[in-house]
């Protein structure tokens, strides 16, 4: 009853519901245009035939199919959406610039809009994606965004590296429609022109001239990183330092312009302009007023995929609000879904969609009860208990997701909230004046030393919160974990909304079946040894026993390094306790590895790095042998013995039986 009267009072919650459950099907299942085409237009024919006959006992029957007709043009949306590509064809390529080039250690990053391939004799238009690293050159410096230029280098695909528990960067980009990627040499590209004729190219340029304007006053470098990602939603230029600490300390959000930020904007508007609403005629033109400054700001920071969802969202709310004062903003929320999702419905696959949603929920429907728990009558604790509130409500919302994709929870996010959002409210605004202000120096200096000082405030603060113990735990949820969190959510909240005691007893059973999970995952590792050989030019190699992990490698890992990055993956994703590194080099012994020369006995298993200990080949019979890069002879084939190498240049059709070619079929994994 809970549940049908919420989908009665919320219509567009079944509308959005049933169309993102198409959208996902879509995704996971190989499902033809066609068939859902006809499939669609075949429901649409029972539904007239069911109205032309319709009767009060045929409206289950009527609901479900209007609710299979949504999410079957959610799928075809999805399928249509996606229906991309990548030309293959080589040739001279014209492409437009669309992200202002981005400095890397031996390179520049960009991203290219490719329009046209000329073969010599067919000229082949497209519309693709393509991320391109520019050989570092003065010639760099023309580049900005609507630059055109041509180059004949033909895109690679773009692969993942096939080590346990990475990043799906393939994925990742191909939801944004980018699959290929070239490195251009300063000789192997030409610019041939520039034109700016899209929203976004005129945002981006609008945006690249606001950023000129805060590197232009004397705030210093990392401040202006930071004001940069804060008010015009630029992270291009944060140092990795920076972002560690924030993300540590639990006060990444704000780095990311989003609807807190949207938020802090609108409520500086209505501050301004809220006498407007007193009249009918001044409410007509505080919408249009409000909405456009959102908007103009959306456009200002770029046009993000985070800032469209958050006007999107609070100009519905702004609408329903000013047209009717009882208008349920949770229905204003799912319409603002639907509608992001019919514009691109890989949204529903972006962490950052499904956060944002899930922390605007959580504040609206938490935040009042837990704000209910202590009345507070003071102002200024009034303030702070309702800054405290939200941010607890928002973190139980997100705190499935966060752990699912970030495997971190920052234990502090209370402390950081109640420092960085009052800052947050105070930079955005004097941010938006100092662009206001520039040409004025007076003021415009005044407004820089203000927010230099509260920058640095601010970061020494979150710096110091950072180096508390225990600020950022590992809290890993495996895809089965996370729906059990889910679901005890899910049914906790029915519970606070009906009271009914069936809900809190279903959200106690999935809380002993998620420990029953946890603990059978935990048993099922304690009696579990593996061999994880990453794919990595360099020899790494992890030797799991029961929930420690031995990382033997070439060199020493360092924290930049990538291979620490695959390490620290691995020792998250299966919840190990310890950590030893050792390079191949050294003499190691314990209870369970012993490292000598080259040769590693572990649980049982010889393993030997050829490149440090070939002797040991003909007088023991190794397990496995690893040989490195720099091995460049034929690999005799042994019946009982494994070969591993990394190998860029071979073939996956040529790799043999007992053989493991890492960088044809990825990492290497055995366990036993």
């Amino acid at each position: 009853m809970v549940l049908e009267n919420t989908f009665k009072n919320i219509p567009f919650l079944r509308i959005t519901v049933a169309f993102a459950t198409g959208i996902y099907l879509a995704s996971a299942l190989s499902i033809p245009s066609t068939f859902l085409f006809f499939f669609a237009i075949a429901t649409m024919a029972f539904l007239f035939v069911l109205h032309w006959f319709y009767n009060y006992t045929l409206s289950p029957v009527f609901g479900i199919n209007v609710i299979v007709l949504i999410a079957t043009f959610g799928a075809l949306t999805y399928k249509q959406y996606n229906n991309i590509t990548p030309v293959t064809a080589s040739g001279l390529m014209a492409a437009t610039v669309i992200e202002t080039p981005q400095e890397k250690t031996n390179s520049y990053k960009s991203l290219l809009l490719l329009h046209t391939v000329n073969t010599g004799d067919t000229l082949i238009g497209t519309r693709e994606k393509v991320l391109v690293y520019f050989e570092k050159s003065a010639d760099l410096e023309h580049l900005k965004p609507g630059s055109q230029i041509v180059f004949k280098e033909l895109p690679e695909l773009v692969e993942n590296r096939g080590n346990p528990y990475e990043f799906d960067y393939k994925k990742y980009l191909a939801r944004k429609h980018i699959f290929r990627q070239v490195y251009l040499k300063t000789e192997n590209w030409n610019l041939i022109g520039f034109q700016n004729n899209t929203p976004l190219l005129w945002a981006e340029t609008i945006r690249d001239k606001l950023l000129k304007i805060y590197r232009s006053q004397q705030i210093g470098t990392q401040e202006t990183e930071i004001l940069s990602a804060l008010t015009l939603g630029y992270k291009r230029d944060l140092d990795r330092e920076t972002k560690r600490i924030f993300s540590s300390a639990g006060a990444m959000h704000v780095l990311a312009v989003s609807g807190l930020h949207v938020g802090i904007i609108f409520f500086a508007f209505s501050f301004c302009f809220g006498f407007l609403q007193k009249r009918k005629i001044g409410r007509f033109i505080y919408v249009i007023l409000s909405i456009s400054f959102l908007w103009s700001y959306a456009f200002i920071t770029g046009l993000s995929p985070s800032v469209l969802r958050a006007c999107t969202m609070f100009s519905l709310i702004i609408i329903a609000g000013n047209i009717n004062r009882r208008a349920n903003i949770y229905n204003s929320l799912a319409a603002s879904a639907c509608l992001l999702l019919l514009i691109n419905p890989n949204n529903l696959f972006e962490v950052g969609f499904q956060l944002s949603y899930m922390a605007v929920f959580g504040i609206v429907f938490l935040q009042p009860r837990i704000a209910g728990l202590w009345p507070v009558k003071n102002k200024v604790g009034l303030f702070f208990w309702n800054l405290i509130s939200v941010s607890i409500a928002a973190q139980i919302a997100t705190f499935p997701l966060s752990a699912y994709y970030f495997n971190q929870f920052p234990t502090y996010f209370l402390l950081s909230n109640i420092v960085v959002i009052p800052a947050a409210m105070l930079l955005i605004p004097l941010g938006i004046a100092l662009l206001a202000f520039s040409k004025i120096p007076l003021l415009a200096t005044s407004i820089s030393f203000l927010l230099k000082w509260i920058i640095k405030g601010v970061y020494y603060i979150l710096s110091s919160i950072e180096l508390f113990p225990n600020s950022t735990p590992d809290v890993v949820l495996q895809l089965p974990e996370l729906l059990f969190v889910l679901s005890i959510l899910f049914f906790f909240f029915l519970f606070l909304r009906s009271r009914r005691v069936i809900f809190i007893k279903s959200s106690l059973l999935f809380g002993v079946l998620l420990t029953a999970v946890i603990i059978f995952s935990e048993y099922r590792q304690i009696n579990q040894h593996e061999i994880i050989v990453l794919n990595t030019p360099e020899n790494v190699v992890c030797f799991i026993s029961s929930n420690r992990m031995y990382v033997v490698s070439e060199d020493t890992l360092s924290v930049d390094d990538f291979n620490y990055s695959s390490v620290q993956d691995i020792k998250r994703s299966k919840r190990l306790k310890s950590t030893v590194c050792i390079t191949n080099s050294e003499t190691f012994s314990d209870d369970y590895i012993l490292l000598d020369n080259g040769l590693v006995i572990f649980e049982g298993k010889k393993v030997l790095l050829k490149s440090q200990n070939t002797k040991a080949e003909k007088e023991i019979k190794p397990d496995i042998i690893i040989e490195n890069q720099s091995w460049k002879k034929e690999i005799p084939i042994s019946a009982d013995c494994c070969y591993i190498k990394y190998y860029p240049d071979w073939q996956k059709s040529a790799t043999k039986k007992n053989q493991h070619i890492l960088s044809a079929q990825g990492a290497f994994i055995t366990t036993w």
